[in-house]
């Protein structure tokens, strides 16, 4: 197993604290939902990050989790799994639904019973297909017999453990090595999709594990796409370049957001990036324990629409980040949670307008005094 930033403690205490959260809850036992592409929670308890198929884990007070997988995945998880005991199951097959004739694999019913569980709380709710739903409903009688736990395991979640804040300071500098990579190279006329290539090789070179979410370069009027995917389009001259690469280090997602301009930047582009600049920089300053989330996310959105660019505004400022890049809770004006110390967010400032946008963000762990920001690699306006 390659990970060096977490141990088996780590894991073990993972497992006791939502094995506590199920014991105070009134389910009998807590399943972790996550697949391919959104794999924080099983990835969190045991270390395996499904591929093709969907995957759980299974807490229930006073026995060992156990990690459950689909019909294909039983010697890639047996390599890697924190966990011992292993389940395969029909369910979490890949969704092309081969039906692997002579295979027998125990039903939903077989291991609610043998774990006592009557009453199942699952988080990852949002992502369960129903046909898996209910076939679960199927097993204890009701849909009634199941509930969403997402907001009752979200506080073990954000609560980062020394460990997992080592692996989002690897990632950020990783992440870094991605963005310096693509500043060497780029010049007009490169497509957005081979600037990404390059940018994936230098994080795969210096310790990433994969990308921490699909890294993109959007330039010209892709620039305006919030989340997007690369293209074939080649990058130009006084245009905005859009720039988000990140890296993930044993399960953590780190990011960097940069804008960058080649050749000519117009007045009118330089003072908007550096309105969102300036904007991303009060997000940090802001985020100090203590602070009511919405009254920071408020406080910086009075401060673009003073600037002249309350239309630009869509979200933000920030979200909280861990095993993915982008996970509960957002930072928004609606916000009424304190900030806490340990806290880690993605300052996240993105501004679009006239078919052009960029986005400033960085790694921030929140600390008394304002915000620990663990990047600053290339923070400032780039003009090449």
């Amino acid at each position: 197993m390659a990970s060096t930033l977490l141990n088996q403690a780590e894991f073990q205490r993972r497992w006791q604290a939502m094995a506590a959260v199920a014991e105070k809850s009134d389910y009998d036992g807590l399943l972790f939902f996550s697949t391919e592409c959104e794999p924080a929670s099983v990835r969190y308890l045991s270390d395996y990050w499904p591929s093709f198929e969907t995957a759980g884990v299974l807490v229930v007070p006073g026995h060992e989790p156990a990690l459950i997988i689909g019909p294909e995945s039983l010697n890639y998880a047996t390599s890697r799994s924190r966990i011992s005991k292993i389940i395969q199951i029909m369910d979490f097959r890949e969704s092309s639904q081969p039906e692997y004739p002579g295979t027998t694999l125990p039903t939903w019913d077989d291991v609610l019973r043998k774990y006592g569980v009557r009453r199942l709380g699952i988080a990852g709710y949002p992502l369960v297909p129903y046909v898996i739903m209910k076939n679960i409903a199927a097993a204890l009688g009701s849909f009634d017999a199941i509930g969403n736990a997402d907001a009752l395991v979200r506080p073990v979640f954000i609560k980062k453990s020394e460990a997992e804040l080592a692996c989002l300071r690897k990632a950020a500098k990783v992440s870094e090595c991605g963005y310096k990579a693509v500043l060497e190279a780029v010049k007009p006329g490169m497509t957005e999709a081979e600037l990404c290539g390059i940018a994936t090789a230098a994080m795969l070179a210096n310790g990433a594990e994969a990308t921490g979410y699909p890294v993109w370069c959007c330039s010209g009027p892709n620039s305006a796409h919030a989340i997007s995917r690369p293209t074939l389009r080649k990058i130009g001259v006084g245009e905005i370049v859009h720039f988000s690469v990140g890296a993930k280090v044993e399960g953590y997602s780190g990011s960097i957001g940069r804008p960058v301009v080649l050749g000519h930047c117009p007045d009118s582009i330089r003072r908007f990036l550096q309105v969102g600049l300036d904007a991303a920089n009060l997000t940090v300053e802001l985020m100090q324990a203590g602070s009511v989330a919405g009254s920071v996310a408020q406080k910086v959105h009075d401060y673009i629409r003073a600037q002249g660019y309350g239309h630009a505004i869509l979200y933000g400022p920030a979200h909280g980040c861990g095993q993915m890049e982008c996970e509960y809770p957002f930072m928004e004006t609606s916000s009424k949670y304190i900030l806490e110390d340990g806290m880690v967010f993605m300052q996240d400032m993105f501004l679009t307008e006239n078919q052009m946008g960029f986005r400033w963000e960085d790694a921030v762990i929140v600390r008394p005094g304002g915000g620990e920001l663990l990047s600053s690699y290339g923070r400032e306006i780039t003009v090449i």
